[in-house]
């Protein structure tokens, strides 16, 4: 009680939690996203200029351009179509997605290039996440994963929702060897992919 006779406001316990809340993590974790995008993209345009331009010299020494720029993906990128499944062994979607060839995180320059694709978190999409944020890197350096080529060459068709049809030129199937999971906040989703095959786990 107070000296004229009110109550004192009730104020809430605060809890402090070691190491940040969980929002917190997943902020700071889309900041390290959209700066190692950054990064990719000045390394890919770095790459794109000396492809251009062919052998300069730098402080460094010579580079010298290799054909088959990395700068971006283009109708010549190794494609994959990736088909989520039903439990049923239906396919619910598919997708296309291209490998390309990334530096790895935190490395310099003049680290060798890993390959990377990309696949879509339909959980979080369903939740609203923009689809650039709910994307899925996997990355050769995290996740062990091997292109099977004996369909490389073939032409698929692409399913797209509303009943589109595109025909894509794929450079084989993909299997990762672990379990890939959404690495997004308050995000459970984790599958495995085999032959291109995407199945929750």
């Amino acid at each position: 009680m107070t000296d004229d006779g009110k109550k004192a406001p009730q104020v809430s316990p605060v809890a402090i939690v070691k190491g940040g809340t969980a929002r917190a993590r997943y902020d700071k974790e889309m900041q390290r996203r959209r700066v190692d995008a950054e990064v990719r993209r000045r390394h890919e345009d770095r790459r794109h200029a000396i492809a251009s331009h062919g052998p300069r010299q730098t402080r460094e020494g010579v580079e010298i351009g290799r054909v088959g720029s990395t700068r971006m993906i283009n109708q010549n990128s190794p494609r994959l179509i990736l088909r989520y499944l039903n439990k049923d062994g239906s396919i619910h979607l598919e997708c296309k997605s291209e490998i390309t060839l990334v530096p790895p995180p935190n490395s310099s320059d003049a680290a060798p290039l890993e390959m990377m694709f990309a696949m879509v978190c339909p959980r979080c999409v369903s939740r609203g996440v923009p689809q650039g944020e709910a994307q899925m890197m996997i990355r050769e350096s995290h996740r062990k994963f091997w292109i099977d080529e004996k369909r490389k060459g073939q032409v698929e068709p692409l399913e797209w929702p509303g009943g589109v049809r595109e025909f894509v030129t794929i450079c084989g199937t993909v299997t990762v060897q672990d379990i890939v999971r959404c690495s997004n906040y308050n995000c459970n989703y984790a599958v495995r992919i085999e032959n291109s095959n995407i199945r929750e786990v």
